[in-house]
């Protein structure tokens, strides 16, 4: 089903993936460490919430193809399910359990979320402008 949103290929979509998963890697490193001062909390954290979502973010990707909504709505839209909803929901259960405290999975996935958000709109507008892998 085509909309009149840019059509992107599947390797871009996975290219996209695994950069913003990158970043993520580095900042949700930098973020438990500095509440946990733990490297095994930190690299078990990291690890699993970022294995899970690269593939999260391919098929969240995937989905936003199929939605008709252009413009800011989209970006804001499109942040408020990943970043908000999936990234509090993932990551704090994720923190909860490797930590076991709620202080430090709130702090953790509070200031994650945050950082990510302002991110999050940076990715987008560097990835409209590129018209690789886009048909």
């Amino acid at each position: 089903m085509e909309t009149s949103i840019a059509y992107e290929t599947k390797t871009r979509s996975s290219l996209k993936s695994l950069i913003w998963r990158l970043v993520g890697v580095i900042v949700l490193g930098i973020v438990t460490y500095f509440y946990t001062h733990k490297w095994i909390v930190t690299t078990w954290i990291t690890l699993l919430h970022h294995g899970a979502f690269f593939f999260i973010f391919i098929l969240h990707e995937r989905f936003w193809l199929r939605v008709n909504i252009t413009g800011l709505p989209r970006k804001l839209l499109k942040m408020l399910t990943y970043e908000t909803i999936l990234g509090n929901f993932i990551l704090g259960i994720i923190s909860l359990i490797i930590t076991g405290n709620i202080q430090q999975m709130t702090q953790i996935t509070i200031t994650y979320i945050v950082i990510k958000h302002i991110l999050y709109i940076f990715n987008e507008f560097i990835w409209d402008k590129l018209p690789w892998g886009k048909r």
